[in-house]
Protein backbone atom coordinates (compact mmCIF):
# COMPACT_ATOMS: atom_id res chain seq x y z
CA UNK A 1 0.00 0.00 0.00
CA UNK A 2 1.48 2.93 -1.03
CA UNK A 3 0.86 7.11 -0.74
CA UNK A 4 1.30 9.74 -3.62
CA UNK A 5 1.36 13.18 -3.32
CA UNK A 6 2.26 15.68 -5.83
CA UNK A 7 5.07 18.67 -5.27
CA UNK A 8 4.53 21.90 -7.05
CA UNK A 9 7.77 23.62 -7.54
CA UNK A 10 10.01 24.30 -11.03
CA UNK A 11 8.38 21.13 -11.98
CA UNK A 12 5.64 19.36 -10.52
CA UNK A 13 7.27 16.22 -9.36
CA UNK A 14 4.44 13.58 -8.41
CA UNK A 15 6.56 11.43 -5.01
CA UNK A 16 4.84 8.09 -4.82
CA UNK A 17 6.32 5.44 -2.50
CA UNK A 18 5.41 2.57 -4.64
CA UNK A 19 7.92 4.16 -7.73
CA UNK A 20 10.42 5.92 -5.34
CA UNK A 21 13.65 4.83 -3.93
CA UNK A 22 13.19 3.47 -0.64
CA UNK A 23 16.68 4.31 1.24
CA UNK A 24 15.54 3.47 4.93
CA UNK A 25 12.58 1.17 5.51
CA UNK A 26 11.51 0.95 9.14
CA UNK A 27 10.36 -2.40 10.82
CA UNK A 28 6.75 -2.74 10.62
CA UNK A 29 4.51 -4.73 12.84
CA UNK A 30 0.74 -4.96 13.73
CA UNK A 31 -0.71 -2.15 15.83
CA UNK A 32 -0.42 -3.86 19.05
CA UNK A 33 3.00 -5.01 18.38
CA UNK A 34 6.19 -2.65 19.34
CA UNK A 35 6.48 -0.76 15.78
CA UNK A 36 2.97 0.46 14.64
CA UNK A 37 4.15 3.24 13.34
CA UNK A 38 7.61 4.56 12.06
CA UNK A 39 9.27 6.60 9.52
CA UNK A 40 10.76 5.86 5.97
CA UNK A 41 13.30 7.73 4.01
CA UNK A 42 12.57 8.21 0.05
CA UNK A 43 14.34 9.64 -2.62
CA UNK A 44 12.67 10.90 -5.96
CA UNK A 45 15.13 11.51 -8.73
CA UNK A 46 14.32 14.16 -11.55
CA UNK A 47 15.01 14.46 -14.91
CA UNK A 48 18.07 17.25 -15.12
CA UNK A 49 16.94 18.24 -11.79
CA UNK A 50 18.44 17.44 -8.10
CA UNK A 51 16.75 14.36 -6.51
CA UNK A 52 13.53 15.14 -3.64
CA UNK A 53 14.34 13.72 -0.43
CA UNK A 54 11.18 12.49 1.92
CA UNK A 55 9.72 10.93 4.72
CA UNK A 56 6.78 8.95 4.85
CA UNK A 57 5.46 8.37 8.16
CA UNK A 58 2.86 5.77 8.57
CA UNK A 59 1.13 3.77 10.95
CA UNK A 60 -0.76 0.79 11.50
CA UNK A 61 -2.82 2.16 13.88
CA UNK A 62 -6.25 2.55 13.14
CA UNK A 63 -7.43 6.17 12.74
CA UNK A 64 -3.59 7.56 12.14
CA UNK A 65 -2.90 9.26 8.74
CA UNK A 66 -0.30 8.80 6.66
CA UNK A 67 2.23 11.72 5.52
CA UNK A 68 5.19 12.44 3.50
CA UNK A 69 6.97 15.43 4.31
CA UNK A 70 10.14 17.05 1.95
CA UNK A 71 13.42 16.99 3.47
CA UNK A 72 16.91 18.54 2.06
CA UNK A 73 19.73 16.46 1.34
CA UNK A 74 21.46 17.06 4.51
CA UNK A 75 18.49 15.93 6.64
CA UNK A 76 18.19 12.83 4.43
CA UNK A 77 21.96 12.10 5.70
CA UNK A 78 21.14 12.93 8.88
CA UNK A 79 18.61 10.66 9.34
CA UNK A 80 20.32 7.80 7.81
CA UNK A 81 23.49 8.86 9.94
CA UNK A 82 20.89 7.96 13.26
CA UNK A 83 19.99 4.75 11.70
CA UNK A 84 24.26 4.05 11.24
CA UNK A 85 24.12 4.45 7.48
CA UNK A 86 26.50 6.53 5.49
CA UNK A 87 25.38 7.99 2.09
CA UNK A 88 28.33 10.40 0.93
CA UNK A 89 25.33 11.44 -1.84
CA UNK A 90 22.95 13.54 0.70
CA UNK A 91 24.84 16.17 1.65
CA UNK A 92 27.35 16.38 4.34
CA UNK A 93 28.93 14.58 6.40
CA UNK A 94 31.53 16.12 8.00
CA UNK A 95 30.01 15.48 11.78
CA UNK A 96 29.85 11.87 10.92
CA UNK A 97 34.15 11.98 9.97
CA UNK A 98 34.49 14.18 12.82
CA UNK A 99 33.13 11.16 15.08
CA UNK A 100 34.73 8.31 13.02
CA UNK A 101 38.19 10.41 13.19
CA UNK A 102 37.84 10.19 17.05
CA UNK A 103 36.86 6.77 16.63
CA UNK A 104 33.66 6.38 16.73
CA UNK A 105 31.81 4.02 13.90
CA UNK A 106 29.18 1.58 13.39
CA UNK A 107 31.43 -0.93 13.89
CA UNK A 108 31.62 -0.44 17.55
CA UNK A 109 27.73 -1.28 17.77
CA UNK A 110 28.82 -4.78 17.04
Amino acid sequence: MGMELTVHEKSNSTLDTNRDSCLFRAQRGPADSAYPRGKDLYEHTRRGLPSLFYIHRWSRVPGERETLSLISPVMAGRFLEEKGLFCPDTGDLRGAAILRSWGYGILEEF
